[in-house]
């Protein structure tokens, strides 16, 4: 050993160190060279310093040329068995490399794939016999170059994700096959690399682990059945799996409340998937929905800010996507006295849309058909109510003289799917509007439940649902049944559906994507608002079952004055309680996320435009088609006092492309069943998990 290495030569006598020698053996072991150096001797190293290094080899294999084969060894001197598949010229990091004892013997076996010949060994092995032994007494590569006909081959790879685990299998017969074990989301163990020649035809087959839940696949195969290869190139394929579900995919789950600046007892989506929120006193503000920040958007359309009161106002989108406000609160006069103001926020600020004839406090508005919008109802003084509608058209009012009726103030209304007509549902007697011309009234069909003051109701395609209320003056109490009428049947008529756990009024019905419907806060007691009595733990009502299913309890009291929206996320905002009534003030936001939000990924899409024609196809860019299996519209959200102006549902027909990787819509087909405007569009998968919404603008 050369003088420079006398360092070495005592590391491996195990003679004690001095301060300089062990500097430099520590050096030289850092490099990976004192071992070697000490075998190149002929020395065996027994220095403590050495002991860890020392106890194992590892041996690689390669491959090499332009054919592919097989390279194994049997399990011994610590290691597992060696199974080695080569394609063209490449190795798996992982099944090519196994560590040994010190000094094991071990012999590899080489088999060319079909169309290849085996050529030679390399590296620690040589010449072209079939087998090959090698000592382990230092790291060894060995290198099995294969010959390839005009039949190349390439790699298959499996891979994993998500939080839970099973198994990816190969067809029966195939070799070599794949065997691949998940866990966590990541291969663990098995076949999960493997090589074929071009044109072989793999079918892969993932199985979740007990409790777990196969989500689907990834990468060069979609959707949750078979994975189906022709291997033509490298190929790369993710199975995703969850882990068992948690309470949250029962019952859903309430995020913490956050601060609002104002009560938001009028809330609306808008179709940049901000909201916007007012309560008495004090200008509108903008939520955030990526931030949660807040700000203030003055409405100053009317000159004087007192002219423009909004609290109390009625609220719907036109069909060019703005938010349209008419009437409001006359705060010189106080309750009851209202105002004629009607303006419309785009997004970014105000614009004035002609004041209307009557002042309005409490009024309901409704989109119609064609985009035109009617106002219902409202006080014009505290004795005086807005008996006569207007239609709004073009920034203009007309007066419906021919339809002069009082009713009840923020009447739950609706345009019904034969004619286009105004359905009222109540509060009071069940009427119809025909918005046409001077406007006429007709009688509808009569509710089960008479008295359904500040319950909930909402539109389902053609159907309207009617849930809680009553229960205004003790000792009788809130209602807990709901009834439905389908607005589409030759004869409508009101059938009663399954009974909500407790009664409420107070309440809001929110539509969820799934087409299933959300009743959150209200009062279970006697009395107008009363708070002792305050209903914390949501419930859905599936329309499938006809039954509701109680979830988790919100945190805050939620009461007269509390609102609901739909996300584009597919989570809840429930807001407002307070201004008025003796209500405590609740300057707060909560957000609720369903079950559907906990059962696994969520499908995705992509649009070529967010523009919607009635009865023209539109299609949807999505690599999960093939596991879609509903697809919805719901329009903006616009609520206040118990009910929501402006959502409605439509579920869509759809057809998924051969090719998995898109849906073709079809839109509803006129305005009488959908009105124009601002709608979230959500696919859903096979476990009814629904994707992030984006806002579509259907129109003529």
């Amino acid at each position: 050993m050369p003088e420079s290495t006398q360092p070495v030569r005592e590391v491996c006598n195990a003679r004690p160190l001095s301060n300089t020698v062990g500097l430099f053996a520590f050096l030289l072991l850092g490099m990976g060279l004192l071992v070697q150096a000490c075998e190149q001797d002929g020395l065996v190293p027994t220095g403590p310093e050495l002991a860890a290094a020392t106890a194992s080899r590892s041996l690689k294999v390669t491959g090499g040329g332009t054919g592919g084969g097989r390279v194994t060894a049997p399990s011994l001197g610590g290691a597992g068995a060696l199974d080695c598949q080569i394609a063209a010229g490449t190795y798996d990091p992982i099944e090519c490399t196994k560590t040994y004892s010190r000094n094991t013997v071990v012999q590899l076996t080489v088999a060319a794939d079909p169309g290849s010949s085996f050529k030679e060994w390399r590296g620690a092995c040589s010449g072209t016999a079939s087998t090959c032994t090698v000592r382990m007494d230092v790291n060894r590569q060995a290198r099995a170059v294969f010959k390839g006909t005009a039949t190349p081959s390439f790699q298959l790879n499996v891979g994993g994700s998500g939080d839970g685990g099973g198994t990816v299998t190969s067809q029966a017969g195939l070799t070599p096959n794949v065997d691949c074990t998940i866990s966590a989301g990541s291969p663990v163990s098995g076949n999960c690399s493997r090589g074929y020649p071009s044109g072989t035809s793999v079918v892969l087959t993932a199985a979740a682990a007990s409790g777990h839940t196969f989500d689907g696949w990834s990468g060069d195969c979609t959707g949750t059945g078979t994975c189906n290869l022709t291997i033509g190139a490298n190929r790369s394929v993710t199975a995703n799996f969850s882990g068992p579900p948690g309470p949250e995919a029962t019952f859903g789950e309430w995020a913490s409340s956050q601060s609002a600046p104002v009560i938001g007892l009028h809330l609306s989506l808008l179709p940049s998937g901000n909201a916007l929120m007012w309560g008495h006193g004090g200008e509108p503000q903008l939520w955030n929905a990526v931030g949660g920040s807040f700000t203030q958007i003055p409405n100053q359309t009317c000159g004087n800010p007192a002219a423009c009161e909004l609290f109390c106002s009625g609220h719907t989108f036109l069909g060019d996507g703005r938010l349209l406000v008419a009437g409001g609160h006359n705060e010189t006069l106080g309750d009851n006295n209202g105002l004629t103001q009607a303006s419309a926020f785009d997004g970014s600020g105000w614009q004035a849309t002609g004041s209307m004839t009557y002042p309005r406090w409490y009024p309901t508005l409704v989109t119609l058909e064609n985009g035109d919008v009617v106002a219902l109802s409202g006080n014009r003084t505290p004795s005086l109510n807005a008996s006569i509608p207007e239609r709004w058209s073009g920034n203009a009012w007309a007066v419906l003289t021919g339809a002069n009726q009082t009713l009840p103030l923020y009447p739950r209304a609706f345009v019904e799917p034969k004619n286009g007509h105004v359905f009222v549902a109540g509060e009071g007697t069940v009427r119809m509007l025909n918005p046409n011309g001077a406007g006429s009234w007709s009688p509808g069909p009569a509710r089960l439940v008479n008295d359904r003051s500040y319950g909930s109701a909402a539109m389902l395609d053609s159907k309207v649902l009617y849930a809680g209320g009553g229960g205004g003056g003790c000792p009788t109490t809130p209602n807990r049944s709901a009834e439905i009428i389908d607005l589409a049947a030759p004869s409508p008529a009101w059938t009663p559906t399954g009974s909500m756990a407790v009664g409420r009024r107070q309440t809001n019905l929110t539509i969820l994507p799934d087409g299933k419907v959300l009743v959150t806060g209200g009062s279970g007691q006697c009395g107008f608002s009363n708070e002792a009595g305050a209903q914390f733990a949501a419930e859905v009502w599936d329309p499938a079952t006809g039954q509701w299913t109680t979830l988790a309890n919100a945190g805050v009291v939620r009461v007269y004055h509390s609102t609901t929206t739909l996300l584009p996320d597919g989570r809840v905002m429930s807001t407002g309680s307070g201004d008025g009534a003796g209500v405590t003030q609740q300057f707060s936001y909560e957000v609720f996320s369903p079950p559907y939000l906990f059962k696994g990924p969520r499908p995705t899409y992509d649009l070529a435009s967010t523009s919607m024609r009635y009865g023209q196809t539109f299609t949807v860019a999505t690599p999960n088609a093939a596991a879609i299996r509903k697809v919805t519209l719901i329009r903006l959200a616009s609520s206040t006092h118990a009910f929501d102006m402006g959502q409605r549902l439509n579920t869509l027909v759809f057809q998924a492309a051969a090719d998995g990787r898109s849906l073709t819509l079809t839109p509803p087909s006129a305005g009488r069943i959908a009105p124009p405007g601002p709608y979230l569009l959500f696919i859903l998968n096979d476990r009814g998990v629904p994707s992030v919404a984006q806002t579509v603008l259907l129109s003529q």
